[in-house]
């Protein structure tokens, strides 16, 4: 069985270590993914500065595990290195561990891959897939991108679900969600000692998702700020000049920011919008198939839950 896999990310890597462990070959398996590294949104940055190189998580901040699988697959992530556990909580502590990778929220996926041995073709980008798949056949196809980027890729090939599951495909729409690195010349003074402050519709700060100074998050030598926007905030300033959603970040996290907040005292910035940040709602099951020769599966957050472990439980259903 031929089988090719569209997105290195969390879900794509675990929908092939699923195919691996089942027996599937390995020569016939084909992971692609149109960034440079694989990981998706769980997204790390170098910057370099005149004060050094900082380094962000500008995606997702942590994971949580719940399901047997995933926790056994972090517990393996740990002992080989790639994860560690950031805090308990955010505000007060639940007991529950927040994990983070250990050079970065990368991490996870570059030990999902080097330790099922998967060596994905980077920086390829599938506009048409029909195109693709007359050129290079396969049985199976799993799509791990948002699900309005994977539809568009089957436009033009006839690869569309019949109209009534299309429909309902086309209706998932997504959150977006801005970045905001900064390397300030001082720490944050008005965080916690772990670094990170998480808002979830918080009416005190209604322009803020999440806080991290990654110094104290211990993946960076120097002070390096994540400050990502609400929703509603990055919506309204999606198409916004940078400098004014730097502006207005640096405004809103004044308070945990302290001193670091000044304009003048940063040594870089840099602006990530994530169109596809998470879905709106979730698709009620954890994948969805349709179609034979080739037989295709969309899989990731939109299906199984918003969350890291979300995505990987949808890649190995």
């Amino acid at each position: 069985m031929r089988v090719l896999v569209i997105g290195a990310g969390i879900a794509g890597l675990s929908a092939t270590r699923c195919l691996l462990e089942q027996g599937v070959a390995r020569d016939a398996l084909r992971v692609v993914d149109k960034g440079r590294g694989v990981g998706g949104r769980m997204a790390s940055r170098r910057m370099d500065t005149p004060a050094g190189q900082a380094r962000f998580d500008h995606g997702a901040q942590f994971f949580t595990t719940r399901s047997d699988r995933f926790s056994s697959t972090v517990a393996a992530a740990v002992e080989g290195g790639a994860v560690v556990e950031w805090t308990k909580g955010f505000g007060d502590a639940d007991g529950f561990p927040r994990w983070r990778g250990s050079e970065g929220m990368t991490s996870l996926c570059k030990w999902l891959a080097a330790d099922a041995g998967i060596v994905p073709e980077l920086g390829t980008r599938i506009l048409d897939l029909g195109d693709e798949l007359a050129a290079r056949p396969v049985d199976a196809v799993i799509h791990t991108a948002p699900v309005p980027q994977a539809l568009a890729t089957m436009a033009f090939g006839g690869l569309l679900p019949g109209i009534e599951l299309a429909q309902q495909l086309f209706g998932i729409h997504y959150k977006p969600t801005i970045a905001v690195m900064v390397a300030p010349a001082v720490a944050p003074t008005g965080l916690a000692d772990h670094g990170g402050s998480q808002h979830n519709d918080d009416p005190n700060h209604p322009d803020l998702a999440f806080v991290t100074d990654n110094q104290a998050k211990g993946i960076s030598p120097i002070p390096a700020v994540t400050i990502h926007l609400s929703n509603a905030t990055s919506a309204e300033l999606w198409s916004s000049p940078d400098e004014v959603v730097l502006e207005r970040a640096l405004t809103a996290a004044a308070t945990h920011l302290g001193p670091a907040a000044d304009r003048n005292g940063l040594h870089g910035v840099q602006i990530q919008r994530w169109r596809y940040a998470g879905p709106v709602e979730c698709w009620p099951e954890p994948t969805v198939v349709w179609g034979s020769a080739p037989v295709i599966a969309l899989a990731g957050e939109a299906f199984a839950g918003p969350k890291v472990e979300g995505a990987f439980l949808s890649g190995r259903v």
